[in-house]
C-alpha cells in the first residue's frame, strides 16, 4: 500500500510541474506576439485592395497618343525610367505625385483630430538584392497604430514595391 501512494503523489508532482510550464510557455508567447505586432504596421486587407485599385486608376498622362492614358501602374514605371513626357508638358514624375496625393488625401483624410493621423506611401525598386527609392510620400505623424499592405509589381528587370503604411 505505501508503494502504490507513493506512485501517485510522484504522478500529481509530475502533472503540476507540466502544467506549470505550460502556463510559463503561455505568458512567454503572449510576451512574444504583443511586442512583434508593437513595432510593424499590422496587415490590413483593406488597404492592400487600395493599393491594388489605385494602381489601376486611369491617369491624365498620355505618352505617345490622346486617348492612350496611362495607368498609375504604369506611369510610375515611366517615373522611375525617367524617360518621356506627358504630352500636356508635364513629367511622369509630377503626374505621380500629383495623383498619388489627391488619391490618398481625399481617401483616408489625415488630421490630427481625426481617425487617421498620417500616413506613409513607399515605391521602392529592387533587383538582385539592390533597392533604390522611387518616391516617398509622407503626411502627419505616426504614434501609435499602423496599418499597411504592399504590392508588387514587375519592373524589368526588377521589381516595384508599393507600400501604404496608415497611421491610426
Amino acid at each position: 500500500m505505501i508503494k502504490n501512494k507513493k506512485a501517485q503523489e510522484e504522478i500529481v508532482g509530475f502533472v503540476a510541474i507540466v502544467i506549470l510550464v505550460s502556463i510559463v510557455g503561455v505568458i512567454f508567447l503572449g510576451i512574444g506576439l504583443r511586442q512583434e505586432g508593437s513595432g510593424r504596421a499590422q496587415e490590413s486587407k483593406d488597404v492592400y485592395q487600395f493599393l491594388d485599385s489605385m494602381m489601376q486608376y486611369t491617369s491624365d498622362c498620355a505618352i505617345s497618343y490622346e486617348p492612350n492614358y496611362l495607368r498609375l501602374s504604369e506611369l510610375i514605371q515611366e517615373c522611375r525610367i525617367g524617360a518621356g513626357k506627358c504630352l500636356s508638358g508635364e513629367s511622369p514624375c509630377e503626374v505621380v505625385n500629383k495623383s498619388l496625393g489627391r488619391i490618398i488625401e481625399a481617401s483616408f483624410k489625415p488630421n490630427k483630430e481625426g481617425n487617421v493621423k498620417g500616413y506613409e506611401f513607399k515605391i521602392i525598386y529592387s533587383k538582385d538584392n539592390v533597392t533604390e527609392d522611387v518616391l516617398v510620400m509622407k503626411n502627419g505623424t505616426c504614434l501609435n497604430g499602423l496599418r499597411g499592405s504592399e504590392i508588387l509589381t514587375p519592373a524589368f528587370p526588377g521589381t516595384l514595391a508599393n507600400s501604404l503604411e496608415i497611421c491610426y
